[in-house]
C-alpha cells in the first residue's frame, strides 16, 4: 500500500463509509483513520466526506467486478459487526480486493481475512440466536421488543421478523445501536433514532408506550421495504448469505 494519508469522517451509513473509502483510494494514500461522525464529530484535521449514493454504488459494484460477489457480500456483512478497527480493516480488504481480485477471500494465511471471517461468523450466529429467542410484549395495537446485541443484527433479521404470521404491527428496538424496526400495516421502516430526543426504552412495554405512538402517527421518516436503506447503512440490494427465513 501507499504511504499514510488523511483522516476521514463519514455519516455512519454504509454508503457514507464507501464514499470515504473511495476518497482515500483516489488520494493514493492509506488513510490514517476513517471515523463515524456520529461519535467522532466533525474535526478540522479530517476530511468530512459527503455521502453520494452514486459514488457508493459505484465502489460497491466495482468490488464485485474486480473480485467477486462473495467479497462484495463480506464487505456488507463485516460493516454490521462490532469489530475493533472495523473501518481500517474493511478499507484494507476493499483495497486488496480491487488490486488482487477474488483470491483475497481465500487467503487463509492472512490474519486480516481470518479476523474478518470470524467476525462475520459471529454476526450470523448472534442473529440466528436472537431471532430464535426474541420476546415480544403484546400491546393492544402492536407487538414490541427491545434487544441489545453486540453486532448490528436487525438488517439480517428484518425480513424473517416481518414474515412472522403471528405478528401484525410491531416494533423491535436495538438499544445498543439506537436502531428501530417498525411496521404499521403494509409499511415498514428501519431507521436510526439516536438524533431524536426521547427516553430510550429498556423493555418491550416501554417501547410500546414511547415508540409506538410515533410509528402509529408516522412521525418517523418511514423507509419502505425495498427502498434505499441509507438511514441504517446497508446497500439497497443487501441480502444475507444465510437465509434466516427458515
Amino acid at each position: 500500500m501507499a504511504a499514510q494519508g488523511n483522516k476521514y469522517t463519514y455519516d455512519g451509513t454504509f454508503e457514507g463509509y464507501l464514499c470515504a473509502v473511495l476518497a482515500a483510494l483516489r488520494s493514493g494514500k492509506v488513510p490514517v483513520s476513517i471515523s463515524d461522525r456520529r461519535t467522532a464529530g466533525f474535526t478540522d484535521d479530517a476530511i468530512n466526506v459527503t455521502t453520494s449514493f452514486k459514488d457508493a454504488q459505484y465502489l460497491y459494484h466495482m468490488i464485485s467486478v474486480k473480485s467477486c460477489a462473495e467479497v462484495q457480500q463480506m464487505t456488507a456483512d463485516y460493516f454490521l459487526t462490532d469489530s475493533t478497527g472495523l473501518e481500517i480493516n474493511l478499507y484494507k480488504m476493499i483495497f486488496c480486493s480491487l488490486k488482487y481480485g477474488a483470491r483475497v477471500a481465500e487467503d487463509y494465511k492472512s490474519e486480516l481475512m481470518r479476523g474478518i471471517q470470524m467476525a462475520i461468523r459471529d454476526l450470523y450466529r448472534e442473529a440466528q440466536s436472537l431471532l430464535s429467542n426474541i420476546e415480544f410484549f403484546r400491546g393492544e395495537e402492536a407487538s414490541c421488543a427491545v434487544i441489545n446485541p453486540h453486532n448490528l443484527v436487525l438488517p439480517l433479521i428484518r425480513k424473517p421478523l416481518l414474515k412472522r404470521e403471528e405478528l401484525d404491527d410491531l416494533i423491535v428496538f436495538d438499544r445498543r445501536h439506537c436502531l428501530m424496526l417498525g411496521r404499521k400495516g403494509a409499511n415498514d421502516m428501519l431507521t436510526d433514532i439516536r438524533q431524536i430526543s426521547i427516553k430510550l426504552p429498556e423493555t418491550g412495554s416501554e417501547a410500546y408506550e414511547i415508540l409506538w405512538p410515533a410509528v402509529k402517527d408516522a412521525k418517523f421518516d418511514v423507509r419502505f421495504a425495498g427502498a434505499t436503506s441509507a438511514c441504517v447503512g446497508i446497500p439497497r440490494d443487501y441480502e444475507p448469505l444465510w437465509s434466516m427465513a427458515q
